[in-house]
């Protein structure tokens, strides 16, 4: 919210600075500008606006206007958000200086499939100021600080009280050689508080937890950007919000979707918390850190999607673990999982290629079963890079790919082991005491007989799974071919 109220006003100043005069002349060059991303109406119903303050131009939005416009579609919405109000001033190169002092607060009430929803939110000391260039449609330079942030929310099954303290963030924009924007933007906060209670009077459910850290950083950094192409379809569609209009020029509308491909080339995002912490009625848990990233391919031929979490510092409830089990809990961990082969450049071509807006589907079916068909024909491939889970005696990490032509599973993984006899150890204490456990011994001892010594002691076991059905581990077949069933 925080960072969208922050933008979203001034991708509006998509038009370089004429008249380095701010003036009432000005002002309306301006409005007329906006319009084109926001609708005339939108300054008619007087929920934006801009005028003349000293030196620079203010741009004003009213969100209780626009709260009365939706009001009438659905009557048990109550939307109740403070004015935002943004100055903007002409800099050099036709650039604009954009400072803004507050950032709004408010609520939202609705009934919606699950009964009766609130949120309520507030943003103290707020404040942000940055460059915008109309020729890369971002900023070049942007930063910011607040004080802190309450937020609440409540519905039928859970509540949800949150708070974070003092905090800034920064964001940098420039040309991407192959067109488009990269963009930078890293944010960091301190004393994040979040109680989550989920109640169900009907089964008797009362979970109450609360999640701290001691810091929380946020980065992300994307290539290629189309903020401009992106701009352009927000203004095509104000331009042609009529349904006969739209349909009537929707070979415009294609060439406007095509220019926002691929949307990005690539982007990526992470989340770390610092001093991690979980507090349930079981005890608490915790990590001195935890961090979760993500990075993704636009709308390109051969696509990626990654995903990576990694935390140290574990700690579990000690009443939750049977003494035999502690030497296993693991402290640390590193996952690693992404999927490669995604033509997502071919889809979207293909289906604005066959849109057309007259039709009931504007796509057709059999366009979408025919993309449907290329991915199961040749699907994405799924790639474990390393990833390990370890403690201060065991280290179990694991490496592959697995990929599904024709919807059958091929894979081939390969597991490592240090310290297992640690693991064999544990297993066999807890024999002692649960007989049950005596099945798992056995598994375990098993294993190690199919697994391969390396030089370094870790032990590995190399699994292959094949489309006919077949499985081996270190070349010893445990399931063979699946039989063919007769046509």
């Amino acid at each position: 919210m925080r960072k969208l109220l922050a933008i979203v006003p001034c991708l509006f100043l998509a038009t370089p600075v004429i008249a380095q005069t701010v003036d009432v002349t000005g002002a309306q060059q301006l409005a007329d500008d906006i319009a084109r991303y926001v609708s005339k109406a939108a300054f008619d119903k007087h929920i934006v606006s801009v005028d003349v303050k000293n030196d620079a131009y203010r741009i004003s939005v009213d969100f209780k206007a626009l709260a009365a416009l939706a009001s009438p579609m659905d009557p048990g919405a109550k939307i109740d958000l403070s004015p935002l109000a943004v100055l903007v001033k002409p800099a050099a190169g036709g650039s604009w200086d954009v400072t803004a002092d507050s950032i709004p607060a408010g609520s939202i009430e609705v009934d919606g499939p699950q009964g009766h929803q609130s949120i309520q939110w507030a943003v103290e000391g707020a404040k942000f100021n940055g460059l915008f260039d109309p020729a890369l449609a971002y900023f070049r330079t942007l930063s910011g600080s607040q004080a802190g942030m309450t937020l609440s929310s409540k519905e039928a099954k859970q509540e949800v009280q949150a708070s974070i303290g003092p905090g800034t963030f920064t964001a940098t924009g420039t040309p991407s050689s192959g067109g488009g924007v990269d963009f930078t933007l890293s944010e960091a906060f301190t004393n994040f508080t979040e109680m989550v209670r989920a109640k169900d009077e009907s089964t008797g459910m009362d979970f109450p937890m609360t999640l701290k850290a001691s810091n929380l950083s946020v980065n992300a950094a994307a290539q290629g950007y189309r903020s401009r192409a992106l701009l352009d379809l927000i203004a095509f569609g104000i331009a042609n919000a009529d349904e006969a209009k739209i349909k009537a020029n929707q070979a415009g509308l294609k060439d406007q979707l095509r220019a926002a491909l691929p949307v990005w080339n690539h982007i990526d995002v992470s989340y770390s918390f610092g001093d991690f912490s979980a507090e349930t009625p079981v005890g608490k848990f915790g990590a001195g850190s935890l961090a979760v990233e993500m990075g993704m391919d636009g709308a390109v031929q051969n696509g990626a999607i990654g995903y990576k979490m990694s935390a140290t510092g574990l700690s579990a409830p000690v009443q939750l673990l049977p003494p035999w089990a502690g030497p296993l809990m693991p402290t640390e961990f590193d996952l690693n999982v992404s999927g490669v082969g995604f033509n997502l450049d071919g889809m979207a071509h293909k289906l604005i290629d066959n849109l057309d807006l007259n039709r009931d589907p504007p796509v057709p079916q059999e366009v979408s079963d025919q993309i449907a068909a290329e991915f199961i024909a040749n699907p994405p491939k799924v790639v474990i890079s390393k990833s390990t889970v370890k403690n201060a005696d065991t280290e179990v990490s694991a490496e592959g790919e697995m990929t599904f032509p024709a919807g059958k599973p091929q894979a081939n993984i390969a597991v490592e082991v240090a310290g297992y006899d640690k693991v064999v150890d544990a297993v066999k204490q807890s024999a002692s005491s649960q007989p049950e456990m005596s099945q798992v011994l056995a598994v375990a001892l098993a294993a190690k007989g199919f697994a391969k010594t390396q030089p370094d002691g870790r032990l590995r076991w190399e699994l292959t799974v094949k489309p006919d059905g077949s499985v081996s581990v270190n070349g010893v077949t445990l399931k063979g071919p699946d039989q063919v069933q007769p046509q």
